[in-house]
Protein backbone atom coordinates (compact mmCIF):
# COMPACT_ATOMS: atom_id res chain seq x y z
CA UNK A 1 0.00 0.00 0.00
CA UNK A 2 1.31 3.23 -1.07
CA UNK A 3 2.19 6.00 1.45
CA UNK A 4 1.14 9.89 1.41
CA UNK A 5 3.11 12.36 1.52
CA UNK A 6 2.07 15.90 3.42
CA UNK A 7 3.85 18.95 1.21
CA UNK A 8 5.83 21.29 3.02
CA UNK A 9 4.92 24.85 3.35
CA UNK A 10 6.35 27.80 1.33
CA UNK A 11 10.00 28.41 1.67
CA UNK A 12 10.42 31.25 -0.65
CA UNK A 13 10.40 34.18 1.73
CA UNK A 14 13.97 32.58 3.37
CA UNK A 15 16.23 34.14 1.30
CA UNK A 16 14.26 37.69 1.32
CA UNK A 17 14.84 37.66 5.16
CA UNK A 18 18.58 36.68 5.32
CA UNK A 19 18.78 39.99 2.02
CA UNK A 20 17.00 41.99 4.40
CA UNK A 21 18.76 40.53 7.91
CA UNK A 22 22.12 41.64 5.41
CA UNK A 23 21.04 44.72 4.61
CA UNK A 24 20.14 45.78 7.98
CA UNK A 25 23.59 45.25 9.43
CA UNK A 26 25.24 47.05 6.59
CA UNK A 27 23.31 49.86 7.04
CA UNK A 28 24.08 49.59 10.80
CA UNK A 29 27.57 49.85 9.98
CA UNK A 30 27.34 52.51 7.51
CA UNK A 31 25.29 54.31 10.45
CA UNK A 32 28.06 53.54 13.56
CA UNK A 33 30.63 54.78 11.02
CA UNK A 34 28.70 57.94 9.96
CA UNK A 35 27.96 58.64 13.79
CA UNK A 36 31.78 58.07 14.13
CA UNK A 37 33.10 60.48 11.73
CA UNK A 38 30.32 63.14 13.33
CA UNK A 39 31.62 62.91 16.81
CA UNK A 40 35.12 63.09 14.89
CA UNK A 41 34.09 66.24 13.35
CA UNK A 42 32.46 67.64 16.27
CA UNK A 43 35.56 67.04 18.78
CA UNK A 44 37.44 68.61 15.83
CA UNK A 45 34.95 71.44 15.97
CA UNK A 46 35.31 71.97 19.83
CA UNK A 47 39.04 71.94 19.68
CA UNK A 48 39.15 74.20 16.69
CA UNK A 49 36.81 76.48 18.76
CA UNK A 50 38.91 75.74 21.69
CA UNK A 51 42.10 76.78 20.26
CA UNK A 52 40.57 80.24 18.37
CA UNK A 53 39.91 81.30 21.83
CA UNK A 54 42.96 80.33 23.31
CA UNK A 55 44.74 82.66 20.47
CA UNK A 56 42.15 85.43 20.37
CA UNK A 57 42.46 85.58 24.01
CA UNK A 58 46.32 85.86 23.80
CA UNK A 59 45.71 88.73 20.83
CA UNK A 60 43.54 90.21 23.60
CA UNK A 61 46.69 90.37 26.02
CA UNK A 62 48.56 92.09 23.66
CA UNK A 63 46.10 94.88 23.19
CA UNK A 64 45.72 95.08 26.76
CA UNK A 65 49.34 95.18 27.23
CA UNK A 66 49.72 98.12 24.58
CA UNK A 67 46.81 100.19 25.99
CA UNK A 68 47.83 100.29 29.55
CA UNK A 69 51.72 101.20 28.62
CA UNK A 70 50.26 104.48 27.46
CA UNK A 71 48.32 104.76 31.12
CA UNK A 72 47.87 106.27 34.00
CA UNK A 73 48.19 105.12 37.49
CA UNK A 74 46.52 101.91 37.81
CA UNK A 75 45.93 99.42 41.27
CA UNK A 76 46.69 96.30 41.64
CA UNK A 77 43.29 94.65 39.66
CA UNK A 78 44.86 97.15 36.50
CA UNK A 79 42.18 99.46 37.15
CA UNK A 80 42.69 103.66 36.31
CA UNK A 81 43.15 104.73 39.86
CA UNK A 82 43.64 108.70 41.57
CA UNK A 83 45.77 107.17 44.02
CA UNK A 84 49.52 108.74 43.80
CA UNK A 85 50.90 105.96 45.64
CA UNK A 86 50.22 103.40 43.13
CA UNK A 87 52.32 103.54 40.02
CA UNK A 88 51.63 103.59 35.93
CA UNK A 89 51.80 100.03 34.58
CA UNK A 90 54.91 100.42 32.52
CA UNK A 91 56.49 102.07 36.21
CA UNK A 92 55.60 98.32 37.49
CA UNK A 93 56.96 96.71 34.33
CA UNK A 94 59.75 97.56 32.42
CA UNK A 95 62.62 100.31 33.42
CA UNK A 96 65.01 102.37 31.17
CA UNK A 97 69.00 102.44 31.01
CA UNK A 98 70.29 105.94 30.60
CA UNK A 99 70.44 105.70 26.89
CA UNK A 100 66.37 104.58 26.71
CA UNK A 101 66.64 101.06 26.55
CA UNK A 102 64.60 98.97 28.06
CA UNK A 103 65.83 96.62 31.00
CA UNK A 104 64.03 93.62 32.47
CA UNK A 105 65.23 91.76 34.94
CA UNK A 106 64.76 90.66 38.75
CA UNK A 107 61.71 91.29 40.36
CA UNK A 108 60.18 92.63 37.17
CA UNK A 109 61.27 89.24 35.16
CA UNK A 110 58.63 87.53 37.00
CA UNK A 111 55.73 89.96 37.37
CA UNK A 112 52.70 88.54 35.12
CA UNK A 113 50.01 90.56 34.57
CA UNK A 114 46.99 87.59 34.14
CA UNK A 115 42.85 89.22 33.00
CA UNK A 116 40.22 86.59 33.13
CA UNK A 117 37.34 87.08 30.84
CA UNK A 118 34.27 86.48 31.99
CA UNK A 119 30.47 86.84 31.29
CA UNK A 120 30.33 89.88 33.20
CA UNK A 121 33.35 91.70 32.27
CA UNK A 122 37.20 91.63 32.52
CA UNK A 123 38.77 90.16 35.92
CA UNK A 124 42.99 91.26 35.72
CA UNK A 125 45.38 91.56 38.26
CA UNK A 126 47.93 93.85 37.67
CA UNK A 127 50.39 93.19 40.84
CA UNK A 128 53.25 95.10 41.86
CA UNK A 129 55.13 92.19 43.47
CA UNK A 130 54.36 87.32 43.66
CA UNK A 131 51.38 86.85 41.25
CA UNK A 132 47.94 88.13 40.95
CA UNK A 133 45.67 87.56 43.45
CA UNK A 134 42.75 85.85 41.46
CA UNK A 135 40.42 83.56 42.59
CA UNK A 136 39.68 80.78 39.81
CA UNK A 137 36.11 80.88 38.77
CA UNK A 138 33.54 77.90 38.18
CA UNK A 139 32.98 77.24 34.76
CA UNK A 140 34.92 78.14 31.47
CA UNK A 141 36.78 81.52 31.68
CA UNK A 142 39.11 82.64 28.53
CA UNK A 143 42.12 83.87 30.14
CA UNK A 144 45.70 85.86 29.24
CA UNK A 145 49.03 86.31 31.11
CA UNK A 146 51.62 88.84 29.64
CA UNK A 147 54.59 89.55 30.51
CA UNK A 148 57.83 91.36 28.59
CA UNK A 149 61.37 90.81 27.71
CA UNK A 150 64.29 92.87 26.67
CA UNK A 151 64.74 92.21 22.62
CA UNK A 152 68.31 91.42 22.79
CA UNK A 153 69.54 93.95 20.59
CA UNK A 154 70.88 97.76 21.49
CA UNK A 155 68.24 99.75 20.64
CA UNK A 156 66.40 102.18 22.48
CA UNK A 157 62.85 102.48 23.48
CA UNK A 158 61.87 98.59 22.36
CA UNK A 159 60.69 96.09 23.97
CA UNK A 160 59.10 92.33 23.33
CA UNK A 161 55.54 91.66 23.94
CA UNK A 162 54.84 88.07 25.13
CA UNK A 163 50.72 86.97 25.80
CA UNK A 164 50.07 83.52 26.53
CA UNK A 165 46.22 82.92 25.79
CA UNK A 166 43.97 79.98 27.57
CA UNK A 167 40.42 78.87 26.34
CA UNK A 168 39.65 78.57 30.11
CA UNK A 169 41.22 79.84 33.39
CA UNK A 170 44.71 76.94 33.85
CA UNK A 171 47.98 76.35 35.18
CA UNK A 172 49.45 77.83 32.21
CA UNK A 173 47.75 81.60 32.67
CA UNK A 174 47.29 81.24 36.47
CA UNK A 175 49.26 79.13 39.03
CA UNK A 176 46.96 77.19 41.00
CA UNK A 177 44.47 76.52 38.15
CA UNK A 178 43.94 73.16 36.28
CA UNK A 179 45.43 72.84 33.11
CA UNK A 180 43.75 74.46 30.00
CA UNK A 181 42.24 73.09 27.40
CA UNK A 182 44.18 74.85 24.66
CA UNK A 183 46.68 77.45 24.98
CA UNK A 184 48.40 79.63 22.57
CA UNK A 185 51.29 82.03 22.97
CA UNK A 186 51.89 85.28 20.52
CA UNK A 187 54.36 87.83 20.57
CA UNK A 188 55.31 91.64 18.96
CA UNK A 189 57.72 93.73 19.71
CA UNK A 190 56.87 97.01 20.82
CA UNK A 191 58.23 100.47 20.12
CA UNK A 192 58.21 104.05 22.09
CA UNK A 193 56.54 106.57 19.58
CA UNK A 194 58.33 109.31 21.37
CA UNK A 195 56.30 112.17 22.95
CA UNK A 196 59.14 114.75 21.87
CA UNK A 197 60.55 113.36 18.45
CA UNK A 198 62.73 116.26 17.59
CA UNK A 199 63.91 118.03 20.80
CA UNK A 200 64.53 121.87 20.09
CA UNK A 201 67.89 123.41 20.36
CA UNK A 202 66.78 126.58 21.82
CA UNK A 203 65.08 127.31 24.85
CA UNK A 204 62.60 129.25 22.81
CA UNK A 205 61.70 128.13 19.38
CA UNK A 206 58.72 130.41 17.73
CA UNK A 207 57.90 129.82 14.06
CA UNK A 208 57.22 133.13 13.20
CA UNK A 209 57.27 136.89 14.87
CA UNK A 210 58.28 136.98 18.43
CA UNK A 211 57.41 140.53 20.46
CA UNK A 212 58.97 140.48 23.54
CA UNK A 213 56.56 143.36 24.61
CA UNK A 214 59.90 145.62 26.05
CA UNK A 215 59.38 143.40 28.86
CA UNK A 216 62.30 141.30 31.08
CA UNK A 217 62.35 138.11 29.09
CA UNK A 218 65.28 135.49 30.34
CA UNK A 219 66.43 133.30 28.20
CA UNK A 220 69.20 130.83 29.62
CA UNK A 221 71.91 128.30 27.39
CA UNK A 222 75.00 127.49 28.37
CA UNK A 223 74.54 123.70 26.96
CA UNK A 224 77.58 123.93 24.46
CA UNK A 225 76.47 121.33 21.78
CA UNK A 226 73.73 123.31 20.68
CA UNK A 227 76.22 126.71 20.69
CA UNK A 228 74.23 128.46 23.15
CA UNK A 229 71.29 129.53 20.84
CA UNK A 230 69.01 131.30 23.09
CA UNK A 231 66.22 132.20 20.72
CA UNK A 232 65.47 130.29 17.70
CA UNK A 233 62.70 132.74 15.65
CA UNK A 234 61.30 131.89 12.01
CA UNK A 235 60.54 135.92 12.06
CA UNK A 236 61.83 139.09 13.36
CA UNK A 237 62.51 139.80 17.23
CA UNK A 238 60.45 142.76 18.03
CA UNK A 239 60.22 145.25 21.09
CA UNK A 240 63.34 143.25 22.47
CA UNK A 241 64.67 146.38 24.75
CA UNK A 242 64.58 144.42 28.44
CA UNK A 243 65.40 141.03 27.40
CA UNK A 244 68.48 139.24 28.90
CA UNK A 245 70.08 136.95 27.53
CA UNK A 246 72.51 134.31 28.85
CA UNK A 247 74.53 131.99 26.45
CA UNK A 248 77.70 129.89 27.14
CA UNK A 249 80.64 131.44 28.77
CA UNK A 250 82.30 134.63 26.00
CA UNK A 251 79.54 134.43 24.00
CA UNK A 252 77.18 138.09 24.19
CA UNK A 253 73.81 137.24 24.61
CA UNK A 254 73.11 139.29 21.01
CA UNK A 255 74.94 136.46 19.15
CA UNK A 256 73.27 133.63 21.10
CA UNK A 257 69.64 134.82 18.65
CA UNK A 258 68.50 133.39 15.78
CA UNK A 259 66.14 135.41 14.36
CA UNK A 260 64.53 135.17 10.39
CA UNK A 261 65.45 131.64 10.61
CA UNK A 262 64.65 130.20 7.16
CA UNK A 263 64.04 126.54 8.42
CA UNK A 264 61.22 127.92 10.61
CA UNK A 265 59.99 130.60 8.36
CA UNK A 266 59.43 127.98 5.54
CA UNK A 267 56.82 125.59 7.90
CA UNK A 268 53.33 126.20 8.15
CA UNK A 269 51.33 125.50 11.61
CA UNK A 270 50.85 121.63 10.51
CA UNK A 271 54.71 120.99 9.47
CA UNK A 272 56.43 122.08 12.23
CA UNK A 273 54.00 120.09 14.23
CA UNK A 274 54.98 116.91 12.46
CA UNK A 275 58.70 118.19 12.21
CA UNK A 276 58.66 118.41 16.15
CA UNK A 277 56.60 115.08 17.07
CA UNK A 278 56.96 113.09 13.99
CA UNK A 279 52.93 112.55 13.60
CA UNK A 280 50.24 114.80 13.06
CA UNK A 281 48.29 117.15 15.36
CA UNK A 282 45.22 114.90 15.43
CA UNK A 283 47.42 111.24 15.65
CA UNK A 284 49.11 112.40 18.37
CA UNK A 285 46.11 114.51 20.12
CA UNK A 286 44.63 110.69 20.53
CA UNK A 287 47.32 108.63 21.18
CA UNK A 288 47.21 106.40 24.21
CA UNK A 289 49.65 108.31 26.45
CA UNK A 290 47.74 112.05 25.82
CA UNK A 291 45.68 113.05 28.54
CA UNK A 292 43.17 116.11 27.29
CA UNK A 293 42.73 118.73 30.23
CA UNK A 294 39.51 121.37 29.02
CA UNK A 295 40.17 124.19 30.90
CA UNK A 296 37.78 127.17 32.08
CA UNK A 297 38.37 129.70 34.63
CA UNK A 298 41.43 128.67 36.93
CA UNK A 299 43.04 125.66 35.43
CA UNK A 300 45.93 125.05 38.00
CA UNK A 301 43.93 122.54 39.95
CA UNK A 302 42.89 120.43 36.90
CA UNK A 303 46.25 120.62 35.33
CA UNK A 304 47.82 119.62 38.99
CA UNK A 305 45.48 116.56 38.87
CA UNK A 306 46.20 115.98 35.34
CA UNK A 307 50.03 115.41 36.12
CA UNK A 308 49.68 113.82 38.80
CA UNK A 309 47.84 110.94 38.23
CA UNK A 310 49.55 110.51 34.59
CA UNK A 311 53.34 110.56 34.71
CA UNK A 312 55.02 110.30 31.82
CA UNK A 313 52.17 111.33 30.06
CA UNK A 314 51.36 114.06 27.24
CA UNK A 315 48.89 116.74 28.86
CA UNK A 316 47.45 118.46 26.11
CA UNK A 317 45.36 121.62 27.95
CA UNK A 318 41.96 122.87 25.50
CA UNK A 319 42.72 126.67 26.29
CA UNK A 320 43.01 129.50 26.83
CA UNK A 321 44.51 128.44 29.56
CA UNK A 322 44.87 130.34 32.92
CA UNK A 323 46.69 129.92 35.48
CA UNK A 324 45.66 131.55 39.07
CA UNK A 325 47.76 129.53 41.83
CA UNK A 326 50.90 129.05 42.41
CA UNK A 327 51.72 125.36 40.72
CA UNK A 328 54.66 122.96 40.24
CA UNK A 329 54.61 120.57 37.42
CA UNK A 330 57.31 117.30 36.81
CA UNK A 331 60.28 117.26 37.86
CA UNK A 332 63.94 117.02 36.66
CA UNK A 333 63.37 113.29 36.63
CA UNK A 334 59.97 113.57 35.72
CA UNK A 335 59.35 116.10 33.41
CA UNK A 336 55.92 116.83 31.53
CA UNK A 337 54.85 117.29 28.21
CA UNK A 338 52.40 120.27 28.31
CA UNK A 339 50.83 121.34 25.00
CA UNK A 340 48.28 124.75 25.72
CA UNK A 341 46.21 125.04 22.41
CA UNK A 342 45.61 128.81 22.80
CA UNK A 343 46.64 132.28 24.89
CA UNK A 344 48.48 131.43 28.26
CA UNK A 345 48.12 133.09 31.43
CA UNK A 346 49.70 133.27 34.35
CA UNK A 347 49.28 135.24 37.63
CA UNK A 348 51.06 133.01 40.08
CA UNK A 349 54.17 131.36 40.75
CA UNK A 350 54.82 128.49 38.24
CA UNK A 351 57.87 125.62 37.55
CA UNK A 352 57.51 124.02 34.97
CA UNK A 353 60.12 120.84 34.46
CA UNK A 354 59.67 119.90 30.98
CA UNK A 355 58.72 121.64 27.96
CA UNK A 356 55.43 124.21 26.88
CA UNK A 357 54.36 124.00 23.19
CA UNK A 358 51.93 126.29 22.49
CA UNK A 359 49.90 126.79 19.33
CA UNK A 360 45.99 127.27 18.20
CA UNK A 361 45.73 126.16 15.01
CA UNK A 362 43.54 129.13 13.82
CA UNK A 363 47.03 131.30 12.18
CA UNK A 364 46.47 134.00 14.86
CA UNK A 365 49.02 135.30 17.33
CA UNK A 366 49.63 133.65 20.48
CA UNK A 367 49.92 135.25 23.47
CA UNK A 368 51.79 134.07 26.92
CA UNK A 369 50.96 136.37 29.60
CA UNK A 370 52.89 136.28 32.93
CA UNK A 371 50.73 139.08 35.04
CA UNK A 372 52.71 138.10 38.71
CA UNK A 373 54.29 135.79 40.32
CA UNK A 374 57.64 134.35 38.66
CA UNK A 375 57.21 132.11 36.27
CA UNK A 376 60.37 129.37 35.44
CA UNK A 377 60.15 126.75 32.66
CA UNK A 378 63.38 124.60 33.13
CA UNK A 379 63.52 122.91 29.88
CA UNK A 380 62.00 124.42 26.54
CA UNK A 381 59.25 126.84 25.15
CA UNK A 382 57.58 126.04 21.77
CA UNK A 383 55.22 128.29 19.96
CA UNK A 384 53.62 126.91 16.67
CA UNK A 385 52.92 130.97 15.19
CA UNK A 386 53.76 134.29 16.23
CA UNK A 387 53.99 134.57 19.98
CA UNK A 388 53.46 137.77 22.06
CA UNK A 389 55.05 137.61 25.46
CA UNK A 390 54.13 139.98 28.55
CA UNK A 391 55.72 139.86 31.83
CA UNK A 392 59.22 138.32 32.81
CA UNK A 393 59.24 134.47 32.26
CA UNK A 394 62.42 132.58 32.35
CA UNK A 395 63.02 129.91 30.37
CA UNK A 396 66.47 127.61 30.74
CA UNK A 397 67.33 125.24 28.33
CA UNK A 398 67.72 121.91 30.31
CA UNK A 399 69.10 119.32 27.87
CA UNK A 400 68.34 116.41 30.22
CA UNK A 401 64.90 117.52 30.75
CA UNK A 402 64.31 117.11 26.67
CA UNK A 403 66.51 113.53 26.83
CA UNK A 404 64.38 112.03 28.90
CA UNK A 405 61.00 113.29 27.51
CA UNK A 406 62.42 111.94 24.19
CA UNK A 407 63.79 108.00 25.12
CA UNK A 408 61.05 107.82 28.00
CA UNK A 409 58.11 109.30 27.53
CA UNK A 410 54.83 109.00 24.32
CA UNK A 411 53.07 105.91 23.25
CA UNK A 412 54.26 101.83 22.86
CA UNK A 413 53.18 100.65 19.29
CA UNK A 414 53.47 97.58 17.37
CA UNK A 415 56.49 97.20 15.26
CA UNK A 416 55.29 95.85 11.49
CA UNK A 417 56.52 92.86 10.91
CA UNK A 418 57.65 91.51 14.09
CA UNK A 419 54.18 89.80 15.06
CA UNK A 420 54.91 85.76 16.30
CA UNK A 421 52.60 83.05 17.23
CA UNK A 422 55.22 81.38 18.43
CA UNK A 423 57.91 81.68 21.48
CA UNK A 424 60.10 84.35 20.72
CA UNK A 425 63.04 81.45 21.66
CA UNK A 426 61.44 78.98 19.45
Amino acid sequence: MRQLRTPLPDQRGAAALLVVVVLFFILAMVTAYAGRNLIFEQRTSVNNQRAAQAFEAAESGLDFAIGLLGSGRVDAECVSTNDVTQNTFRQRHLTQDPNGNFVIGGALANLRPTCMLLQGGARCGCPAVGLPDLIVPVGLAPAFQVRFESPGFAQPGIVRAISKGCSSIGSQCLAGAPNADAVAEVSVLLGLNSALSTPPAAPLTVRSTLNVNNGALNVINTDVPTRGITIDAGGAIINDGNIRLFSTPGTPGSASVLASDPSLSALTEDRMFVSVFGMDRDTYRSQPAAVRVDCAGDCALAIATAVSRNPGRVIWLQGPVTIDSNLVLGSAAEPVMLFVQGDLTVSANLQLFGVLYQHNGLGAALTWSTTAGSTVIQGAAIAEGSLSVLGAPTIIFDPGVLRTINLTQGSMVRIPGSWRDFAAGS
